[in-house]
C-alpha cells in the first residue's frame, strides 16, 4: 500500500462565515438602495417646484432687464443726444463770443441809462455841459464803463464754459445706472437659471450615487464571500501540493498506495481495463484494471479522462498522470 497523508483542514467554519458576511452586506446594501429610491421619491417634487420657481424668477428678472434696456435706449438714449448737443453748443467759441457780446451790449446799455441820469442830475444842479468839471466826470463815467463791459465779457464767457462743462457732466451721467441695473438683472437670471439647472439634475445625481453606494456594499459582501472561498482554495492546494513531494517517488509503492492522495491513474501503466459504470455526481467512467506486473484488480478512474473535465485534480511527474481522488470526492478501491 502507498503512503497515507494526513487529511486537509476543515474549512467549513470559515466558509459559513464568508457566507454569513456576504449576506449581511448584501441585506445592508438592499437597504441602501430601497432608501436611495425613498429618498428619491421624496426629493423629487421638492426639488422640481425649486427649479420651476427659480425659472420662473430668471424669466421675470429677464423681462425686468429688457424693459430697463428698452427704457434707456427709447426715453434716455434720445434725451442724452439733445443734452449733449446742448452741452456742446454751450462749450463752443462762438457761443462764448455771442454772450459776450450781449453781455458788453447789456453793460453800454446800463452805462447809457446811468450816463443820461447823470446828465438830468448835472442841469438840475446847474453844472455846464461843456465846462472841464462835466467833462471830468464824463471821462470818469467812460472808464467805468469800459472795465464793466470787459468784466461782464469775461464773466459771460467763463459762465458759458462752466455751463458746457456741467451741462456735459449732466449728459455723462444721465440714465447712467439703468445700464447697470439692467445688466445686474440679466445676470440675476442666468444664476436663477443656472440653479434650476443644478436642482434639475441634482435628483438623478443623488440617486445615482446612493445606487452607487448600495451596489458597492453588496460587491463588498461578494468579495467577503470570494476572499473566504479563496482562502479555502488556496488551502487546499496547498496541501495537495505538500503531499506532491512523494509523488510517484517509488513507482512500485505508489501502484500499491490506494488510499494515498495522490494515485498513478495514467493509462499507460495499466492493463485489462474495463467499464463497469458511470458516477454520477462527476460524471466519470469507471473501471477495473490491474497495474502492470501486478495481479491485483482495482476500481477507479482513468488520469487522462479526468484531465478532461477536471484538470485541476490532476498531477504529472516523470511523464506517468496522477489523480487527487479526495479532490473528486472519489476512492479507487482494491477488489477483493
Amino acid at each position: 500500500m502507498g503512503k497515507n497523508y494526513t487529511a486537509p483542514p476543515d474549512y467549513g467554519p470559515l466558509a459559513e462565515a464568508s457566507a454569513e458576511a456576504a449576506r449581511v452586506q448584501t441585506e445592508l446594501g438592499r437597504d441602501q438602495l430601497a432608501f436611495a429610491r425613498e429618498q428619491y421619491e421624496r426629493t423629487s417634487p421638492l426639488l422640481e417646484g425649486i427649479a420651476n420657481q427659480q425659472m420662473a424668477a430668471q424669466e421675470e428678472q429677464m423681462a425686468q432687464a429688457r424693459d430697463y434696456y428698452n427704457y434707456r435706449k427709447d426715453t434716455y438714449r434720445p434725451l442724452e443726444r439733445s443734452i449733449v448737443a446742448d452741452a456742446e453748443n454751450f462749450n463752443t467759441e462762438g457761443y462764448r463770443r455771442q454772450i459776450a457780446g450781449k453781455a458788453a451790449a447789456d453793460s453800454a446799455r446800463a452805462f447809457g441809462i446811468s450816463q443820461q441820469q447823470n446828465q438830468r442830475a448835472a442841469a438840475s444842479m446847474g453844472i455846464n455841459p461843456n465846462s472841464g468839471r462835466y467833462a471830468g466826470m464824463q471821462q470818469a463815467t467812460g472808464l467805468q464803463q469800459a472795465a464793466s463791459r470787459a468784466n461782464a465779457m469775461t464773466g459771460a464767457r467763463t459762465q458759458a464754459e462752466q455751463m458746457g462743462y456741467a451741462r456735459k457732466l449732466d449728459a455723462a451721467g444721465l440714465g447712467r445706472g439703468l445700464s447697470g441695473a439692467s445688466t445686474a438683472a440679466y445676470g440675476g437670471a442666468s444664476a436663477a437659471g443656472n440653479m434650476a439647472g443644478i436642482n434639475t439634475q441634482a435628483v438623478g445625481q443623488n440617486y445615482m450615487g446612493n445606487l452607487a453606494v448600495g451596489a458597492g456594499t453588496i460587491a463588498q459582501g461578494q468579495n467577503m464571500q470570494l476572499g473566504g472561498l479563496s482562502t479555502i482554495l488556496n488551502g487546499q492546494v496547498e496541501t495537495y501540493i505538500n503531499t506532491q513531494d512523494s509523488f510517484l517517488s517509488d513507482l512500485g509503492g505508489v501502484l500499491g498506495g490506494v488510499a494515498g492522495v495522490v494515485t498513478a491513474s495514467d493509462a499507460r501503466v495499466k492493463e485489462g481495463i474495463k467499464q463497469v459504470r458511470v458516477d454520477e455526481r462527476t460524471g466519470l467512467n469507471i473501471y477495473e484494471f490491474s497495474y502492470k506486473g501486478d495481479p491485483r484488480r482495482f476500481e477507479g478512474v482513468i488520469a487522462q479522462e479526468v484531465e478532461k473535465v477536471y484538470p485541476y485534480a490532476v498531477a504529472e511527474q516523470d511523464g506517468i498522470k496522477g489523480v487527487y481522488y479526495q479532490m473528486l470526492g472519489l476512492e479507487m478501491m482494491e477488489l477483493e
